[in-house]
């Protein structure tokens, strides 16, 4: 740049005559600092807290699930269905389940609990969801049965809670189909004997849902031993699940229906994103205030060194060369404060991730503290937010400058 860029610098760090071009022009710094340091951890907040549901929603559920033609009609030949589910390209594993609503019920919670029954293949959904991981590592006791001939349930620990049970303990599982006999017609019902409980880290989950065997609630629901409500599966790229649902509705056709977990949940999934957009931009504005606050340091510091730019200008300055001087001033505050402002920002939202100090009512915010997770690339959208700002508030202070007749401003001096 020459000698605007060495004029700049000295403008920048000289003391001044006006004690209030000194102050305004760190109170803007410092207004740049806070708007960038503030746009980070709530971009931080945003991204964090939809990364962490996110997460736990696809730990929890598998990324596709099949389901029949039919409306309402469970899978008949659901082993078959299977095989052909696994040899389309973009599918990992699958597996058979049975879901079913009810409620359960305990001698300490006889009112019970709404319930999602989920029946699911102990050794198959290992490499479909992470329920195992979530139960300590194993679904095995849910293959047998315990002392007293009951089938074995994995409660959500919330759930679990709820009912006041703990491993070992009978829960009794109702559901709306009925057991029918010549003298009465009542709800049908199942003990189960709890083998342990899962904690997905998602209350949604934790506080309603139950995990069988396959059998044991094709027996509850009284279906075959073939027959299964879906087939779940996981694809190769979680990132590309909706692309692998089409391919696998594509490839099954007409007789079975592809839902994926992004399309279960997109309702959710397009207020958290809607949220994080109305939120960068009502910060955002912060920003745009502190950087428009260069205008009136540029506008007071051309008043200030108007002899300076009829001296240069007399010297043979070109007006490009002027009004780069202004300009670069202007650009340093920025880049200065937007430097500052997100090692602020980064290091504030890495301290309340790290410590989880800002805790959260999971019954209400599903997990139980705010994380936050800074992304390169929306630092990099602040950075050039700000500067571009900052850049657009010095052209008219710059143009003024270069606009000034040397005979003029030197006429008094």
């Amino acid at each position: 740049m020459g000698y605007p860029l060495i004029i700049a610098e000295r403008y920048l760090l000289a003391r001044r005559k006006q004690a209030i071009i000194y102050v305004i022009s760190l109170i803007s710094v410092v207004g740049v600092i806070v708007g960038v340091a503030a746009l980070v951890v709530v971009l931080a907040l945003m991204t964090g807290f939809q990364d962490q549901i996110q997460s736990k929603i696809f730990a929890a559920n598998a990324h596709l699930t099949i389901f029949s033609g039919w409306s309402g009609r469970p899978i008949e030949d659901s082993g078959a269905a299977m095989a052909r589910v696994l040899g389309i390209a973009p599918v990992l594993a699958a597996s058979p389940v049975v879901y079913e609503k009810g409620m359960a019920t305990s001698p300490l919670n006889p009112a019970g609990a709404a319930v999602l029954i989920k029946g699911i293949d102990p050794s198959g959904d290992r490499s479909v969801t992470e329920v195992a991981a979530q139960a300590g590592g194993s679904l095995e006791p849910l293959s047998g049965r315990g002392p007293g001939g009951r089938d074995r349930v994995i409660l959500g620990k919330d759930l679990a809670r709820n009912l006041g049970v703990e491993k070992g303990d009978v829960v009794r599982v109702i559901i709306a189909q009925a057991d029918v006999s010549p003298f009465f017609t009542v709800p049908r019902s199942r003990e189960f004997e709890v083998a342990g409980t899962a904690d997905a880290g998602f209350y949604d989950y934790d506080s309603s849902r139950m995990y069988v065997s396959l059998e044991a609630a094709r027996r509850l629901v009284g279906l075959s031993r073939d027959e299964a409500t879906a087939i779940e599966a996981r694809v190769k790229v979680p990132g590309r699940v909706q692309e692998a649902a089409r391919q696998v509705q594509a490839a099954l056709g007409e007789a079975y229906y592809v839902n994926d977990l992004i399309r279960m949940n997109q309702t959710f999934f397009s207020a958290l994103r809607f949220e994080k957009l109305g939120m960068s931009i009502a910060i955002g504005l912060i920003v745009v205030v502190a950087a428009l606050n260069i205008v009136s340091i540029l506008v007071l510091m051309v008043m200030e060194k108007v002899r300076d730019i009829g001296v240069l200008a007399a010297m043979g300055a070109t007006t490009g060369g002027i009004r780069k001087i202004f300009i670069l001033q202007g650009l340093s505050i920025a880049i200065l404060g937007t430097a500052v402002g997100i090692a602020l920002g980064a290091g504030l939202a890495w301290a309340l991730d790290r410590y989880r100090l800002v805790r959260l009512p999971v019954d209400v915010y599903f997990i139980p503290y705010v994380p936050f997770h800074v992304r390169l690339s929306d630092v990099l959208i602040v950075a050039v937010l700000t500067v571009g700002v900052s850049f657009l508030a010095t052209l008219y202070p710059s143009w003024r400058a270069s606009r000034l007749n040397p005979s003029e401003a030197l006429r008094y001096e």
